[in-house]
């Protein structure tokens, strides 16, 4: 049996930005399973766009409910200025020639208030060295919750028994992973569930080359009854990796 960290992380605001956004920056209500290497791999002090090769085959799961949204108009660069001269004279006027800086505003959706609880195993040294750095809160680098403007808390909350479940109905508390997974719709009505249905990264390459997965997810962080041969039992909840 294999035990799981378990963590909290939350902050004042956060943006994950959905891959099918347009003009409009819509974010993802809970943070993808890149999104969350990105942030272990602060923790751990791995340079960008590393612990997504280095932490394979890590097994992450997310629970958190559906965060209050604000629309931030932001202004960003699109060409910046000409770069000054390396030379110059005391007598030079402004050139009138200087290529100003052009910028573009877009709407970004916010959450507000956002926190999520994480639970994880990593491939050795990185699982014991993740849950020392945790205890110690003792990140390397600052984590961040989709910006780097929007700083993360984070919180350890345990280390517990990771026990695979025979195949079976059970109410998954976490992020479902759809592929592996059949919703007892009855339960579903019956409880009046809240049921989104994403469309996330799930890896990424070097070149930034990410590949997707669907999931479904609960707005109220409400259990959610599904058939599937992929669920663990961690402390007194069940949840299924991403």
């Amino acid at each position: 049996m294999t035990n799981a960290i378990c963590f909290r992380i939350w902050g004042r605001t956060a943006h994950f930005l959905r891959a099918e956004a347009g003009v409009s920056a819509l974010s993802y209500p809970i943070p993808t399973r890149t999104v969350l290497l990105g942030i272990i791999g602060a923790v751990l002090g791995l340079k960008k766009d590393t612990p997504q090769l280095m932490l394979e085959p890590a097994q992450i799961a997310v629970s958190g409910k559906a965060p209050l949204t604000h629309w931030h108009k932001a202004k960003l660069r699109k060409d910046p200025p000409t770069a000054l001269s390396y030379i110059i004279k005391g007598t030079q006027k402004q050139n009138i020639n200087t290529k100003p800086e052009q910028a573009t505003l877009i709407l970004q959706e916010w959450l507000i208030n956002p926190c999520y609880d994480v639970w994880t195993i990593l491939p050795e040294p990185f699982h014991s060295e993740l849950e020392l750095r945790l205890k110690e809160r003792r990140w390397h680098f600052q984590p961040s919750l989709g910006l780097s403007e929007m700083l993360a808390e984070i919180e350890y909350v345990a280390q517990e028994p990771a026990q695979k479940l025979e195949p079976a109905v059970y109410p998954v508390s976490s992020v479902i992973n759809q592929e592996s997974a059949v919703v007892e719709l009855k339960y579903l009505y019956d409880e009046m569930l809240s049921i989104q249905l994403l469309r996330m990264p799930r890896t990424v390459t070097p070149d930034r080359i990410f590949t997707h997965a669907p999931y479904l997810f609960e707005a109220q962080a409400r259990p959610v009854m599904v058939k599937t041969s992929e669920a663990y039992n961690i402390g007194e909840r069940v949840v299924m990796f991403l």
